[in-house]
């Protein structure tokens, strides 16, 4: 069953939430969000499911990958994610559709010639858990909410209030 939400939230370098983003966009330095990052690298996922009623939050510090880590994450990606990624772009301005489909052609001619490409900008990103939130919703508003924070040995567990 997938998901029906994973977000990401980075903040900039004055503490407020600078990026909101759906799961398996990119973050290099170039875009907003991995400016974010190395402005004040620390995030939040969420991961949602509706039907369950049921949220988990993982939130700490984010750590830079490796270069071959990071390039086997960017050559793992599709074609069409990849084409976009390459032009570097992310968040600036657009002019028309037409302006887009045509430097992604350009862009996914450039991968057919090169393969192997891997824009130099491209991090990979790991969130290393310092907490982390289960949410149980409850139709009668009981919800049931843990929380694990990370303690000096161990995991630590706390009820906490709806």
């Amino acid at each position: 069953m997938p998901l029906d939400e994973v977000a990401h939230a980075a903040w900039g370098a004055a503490g407020t939430q600078g990026r909101a983003v759906r799961s398996g966009e990119e973050a290099d330095g170039r875009a907003g969000k991995g400016r974010d990052l190395t402005e004040r690298p620390c995030a939040a996922l969420t991961f949602h499911r509706s039907s369950l009623a049921r949220q988990v939050r993982v939130r700490g510090p984010v750590v830079a990958e490796s270069a071959e880590q990071s390039a086997a994450d960017f050559l793992a990606r599709g074609a069409g994610a990849r084409a976009e990624s390459l032009l570097g772009r992310q968040s600036s301005p657009l002019g028309d559709l037409a302006e887009r489909d045509a430097a992604v052609r350009e862009s996914l001619a450039r991968l057919e010639r090169e393969p192997a490409l891997v824009p130099p900008g491209w991090t990979l990103h790991t969130v290393r858990p310092q907490s982390v939130e289960c949410r149980q919703g409850d139709k009668k508003r009981r919800h049931t909410r843990f929380n694990y924070r990370a303690g000096e040995d161990d995991w630590v567990r706390e009820l906490l209030w709806p």
